[in-house]
């Protein structure tokens, strides 16, 4: 009931209700004048023949009504009251239209309510190619599910929002650096957000970087169990995230870096590594969840059954996966449930030096899988 009532005063403020009722009022008061006066010069006039008269008079159309002075008088201020006040209706109800499409303070408001979103903070300039190779590999996401922050030229933006395949893709104008802006994104039930920095002539990588490092530390306070993806430019920065353990980070010029000077070893490198990543024929690399029945079992037990069941090459593990909070938290919880002090002493210590999302690469066939492992496949995408 309390949503249904502030849903009605939004509306009453929107399109001035307040004000549109006010004017109506009054012309039915001078209306309910005239039928008064009427009455007293012993006139016989139905009362809603005189609202229909007059409100063809105030809307333009030449009527002549009554011969009574005060009648003609009460008629001068309903004319009056037609210019103004009607012109004050047809005004309030157009710009709350147009405010309606334009102020967005409407998309903040659906933003508030999101949850398990994703927000992308900045802008590159294939924006569009990321945006569907997001789509393309989360197959349960939708492009509403999708909120962008940047403070790129709006006529950008625009043209991105109105291709069809955009439909419904949601943008907050403002910098990703400060808390204000990431609160309207409703940054406190997003389930990932990608950090990109701004493609832009004008900032330096150094800049840029510092930007992606603030949002992303505000981001983690605000939301500790959140998955955090940043991409940066320089290498310092890059130390900088990781050790404020930032889940993903993304060392662009290492990886370009690491292609150019192998390629010049083996021939046809470039090919295989964007193989790997995604070629387009639906076949990468990709990271699995690992069920907890495989618990105690051994990787190659794990590779045989992913080669002859799923037709799908094992080439590693991904130890300790998942938001570092989460994982130490799940483990210092089991490890309170002992009774064994060494063995908690043991598990803490573990807590302590453990690494997140830890990839091992091609182990032995003995490697015994583990507890929060996802396993590192290449096949077709999920």
């Amino acid at each position: 009931m309390k949503k249904k009532w502030n849903r009605l005063k939004e509306i009453i403020k929107l399109f001035r209700l307040d004000m549109i009722f006010l004017i109506l009022g009054l012309y039915f008061l001078l209306c309910f004048s005239i039928y008064l006066i009427l009455r007293i010069e012993q006139m016989e006039t139905p009362f809603w023949d005189i609202v229909v008269f007059n409100l063809l008079t105030v809307t333009g159309n030449d009527y002549v009504f009554v011969d009574s002075a005060w009648a003609r008088i009460i008629g001068v201020f309903m004319l009056l009251l037609g210019m103004f006040g009607l012109s004050a209706i047809t005004g309030y109800v157009s710009s709350a239209f147009v405010a309606r499409r334009l102020n967005p303070e409407k998309g903040i408001k659906k933003m508030q309510n999101m949850n398990n979103h994703i927000l992308i903070c900045g802008f590159k300039n294939d924006l569009k190619g990321l945006i569907q190779g997001i789509l393309r590999k989360n197959r349960n996401l939708s492009v509403g599910d999708i909120i962008l922050i940047n403070n790129m030229d709006e006529v950008k933006m625009q043209a991105i929002r109105d291709d069809e395949e955009f439909r419904g893709l949601n943008y907050l104008r403002g910098d990703f650096t400060e808390e204000q802006t990431l609160l309207k994104a409703n940054v406190k039930h997003a389930s990932k957000v990608l950090i990109i920095g701004e493609a832009q002539d004008n900032l330096d990588d150094e800049l840029v970087d510092s930007r992606v490092f603030v949002c992303a530390l505000l981001i983690r306070k605000m939301n500790p169990s959140c998955h955090i993806c940043a991409e940066i430019k320089t290498e310092r920065y890059k130390n900088y995230l990781e050790s404020q353990n930032c889940a993903e980070v993304v060392f662009v010029e290492g990886y370009t870096r690491y292609i150019l000077s192998t390629s010049t070893n083996y021939s046809g490198m470039s090919k295989v590594m964007s193989s790997f990543l995604d070629n387009g024929d639906g076949v990468s690399v990709q990271i699995a969840p690992i069920d907890e029945q495989w618990t105690g079992k051994t990787f190659g037990e794990l590779f045989g059954w992913y080669k002859n069941e799923q037709n799908i090459l094992l080439l590693g593990v991904l130890e300790n996966m998942g938001v570092e909070k989460e994982l130490k938290h799940q483990i210092l919880s089991e490890a309170q449930k002992s009774t064994n002090y060494g063995e908690i002493i043991q598990n803490l210590k573990s807590v302590k030096n453990m690494e997140t999302n830890r990839p091992h690469l091609n182990p032995g066939d003995d490697y015994v899988l583990g507890k929060n492992m996802g396993a590192i496949i290449l096949g077709n995408e999920i």
